[in-house]
């Protein structure tokens, strides 16, 4: 009479007991002093806040440089500056409309461009120009778009076009934006 399949005799079982790993104790860690000031800045990061707290530095950013309609202002962020001929550059590669307003974060060795409406709150395109060039774009403090591009030339063409269509369409303050225009 055939033996009946138990626990025992089913190769693919397993029947021996594992101990669960424990973790490390932070003070077994290699001390790795760039590395580990790094893990301590992001100990307990919330991105969502920190989502939060990008939009209304940009937000704060555009206040304070408070740029006139059509035109640029200039924000340098750091001691070390962005050659001030691709500067103008960009200036004159990125035109912008008469009604928006534009703020030009110099961070040395990349630009930020931020372009908003007539009214600071209503939206924001937030162009970095650095070795992988995006476009972010925020409607009412909400992130609704956010694109990696290959050159500068092409994220600033599809920002350009974004700030149009946000222009002639506004995102109506009470109805919820759906980036249909983008």
């Amino acid at each position: 009479m055939p033996q009946k399949p138990t626990v025992e005799n089913r190769w693919w079982v397993e029947t021996s007991f594992k101990k669960p790993r424990q973790a490390r104790a932070e003070t077994e860690l290699p001390q790795l002093p760039i590395a580990m000031s790094f893990y301590a800045v992001a100990k307990d990061y919330d991105q969502d806040r920190a989502k939060d707290d990008l939009t209304d530095n940009n937000l704060r950013i555009a206040r304070a440089a408070d740029p006139p309609a059509g035109d640029w202002a200039y924000a340098p962020m750091t001691e070390e500056h962005f050659p001030p001929r691709m500067v103008k550059r960009i200036k004159e590669e990125f035109r912008i409309p008469h009604e928006a307003r534009g703020v030009i974060l110099d961070h040395g060795r990349l630009l930020r461009l931020l372009i908003c409406g007539p009214e600071l709150e209503d939206w924001m395109i937030d162009v970095t120009l650095s070795d992988e060039p995006s476009v972010d774009v925020y409607v009412w403090s909400v992130m609704h778009r956010e694109r990696l591009f290959p050159r500068a030339e092409d994220a600033l063409k599809q920002a350009r076009r974004w700030a149009i269509n946000l222009l002639r369409n506004p995102p109506p303050r009470d109805e919820p934006f759906r980036g249909a225009l983008l």
